[in-house]
């Protein structure tokens, strides 16, 4: 590859070269194929090999930049854990966090059970600093939200009236690059709701609300109790309801490493997960790591594991 340096076409830059430099020996040194790799970047493994030949016909900078990502989580992860994988879901909740944090506005994000909202958005946090994550719960009551609030974004955990709590938050928040998510928010009431209106118009910033399908269906009437929160939001996609099969095969990829995983047996994973991440990373990638014993990675395999550890029916 080093000796082809003086060969690449004009549309490869050079940070684009520096990084397929790199990437031969990454692959060898961890035992990754390309096609391996491919699946982890979510992109296609012939584009791959083009790249890496100097034959792909258009600027690769934007596919080596998810490669790269791919790299990165991949060194990461530690062996017990599966590593970090930016599939759709996760683009989009990282995309109403930016939105929301540069236009210091309400971002709406949701999607159905299992499909990774949560954990998208631990992800974040945890590289994006003056981001705080708090989960609203049922039985929380607009004074305890304020509590919550105080302790998680002030630090404030001591006596103090309520009012003095909420704005604790505002000032530690005010004028700041900061980030609050909530997530589970559909279970909000109208008055917490109204608490975060104000928080976001006093201390001028973002504000993520993630949760169930449900979420959609509270704030959305065009004509309600909800109308200002609606008004504030510059963020909103529609919800998910599932992750797609591309999604799936890197969180497979992601969950068996460096092995080669047949498609057929992606395809039967995701049928089996039904668009859930969960599902499918927590239930059949564990299940079958736990139970494997040797056997070879096949559909028969995928199809016991889901019978006899999940209970799910065969699609044998």
């Amino acid at each position: 590859m080093d000796k082809q340096t003086t060969q690449w076409p004009a549309h490869y830059a050079a940070a684009d070269v520096a990084l397929i430099g790199r990437i031969g020996p990454w692959m060898q040194e961890r035992g990754y194929t390309q096609a391996a790799l491919a699946r982890l970047a979510r992109i296609a493994a012939s584009s791959l090999n083009q790249i890496l030949k100097g034959s792909y016909a258009t600027s690769p900078s934007k596919l080596l930049s998810s490669v790269e990502s791919a790299m990165r989580h991949a060194e990461e992860t530690k062996a017990d854990v599966v590593a970090a994988v930016e599939t759709s879901v996760f683009k989009l909740a990282h995309a109403a966090c930016s939105m929301a944090r540069r236009y210091r506005n309400f971002a709406v994000f949701t999607g159905y059970v299992g499909t990774g909202k949560t954990y998208a958005l631990k992800q974040y946090v945890a590289t994006h600093p003056n981001t705080h994550l708090i989960e609203a719960t049922p039985t929380m009551t607009p004074q305890s939200l304020v509590r919550l609030l105080a302790r998680v974004v002030a630090g404030y955990d001591g006596k103090g009236s309520i009012d003095d709590k909420f704005r604790s938050v505002v000032t530690a928040l005010k004028n700041t690059d900061s980030l609050l998510i909530v997530d589970e928010a559909e279970t909000l009431t109208p008055h917490q709701l109204h608490t975060l209106r104000r928080l976001r118009d006093l201390a001028n910033v973002g504000i993520v609300l993630c949760g169930t399908e449900h979420l959609t269906g509270l704030i959305k009437p065009l004509h309600g109790q909800f109308d200002q929160i609606r008004s504030r939001t510059g963020f909103w996609p529609e919800t998910v309801r599932a992750i797609n099969l591309e999604d799936a095969a890197a969180l497979v990829q992601a969950g068996f490493g460096t092995e080669d995983v047949p498609e057929e047996v992606v395809e039967r994973l995701y049928q089996y997960c039904k668009g859930s991440a969960r599902m499918l990373v927590e239930g059949l990638v564990a299940g079958i790591k736990e139970f494997r014993r040797g056997r070879a990675l096949d559909v028969k395999l995928v199809d016991a594991v889901a019978k006899q550890a999940l209970c799910l029916q065969s699609l044998a």
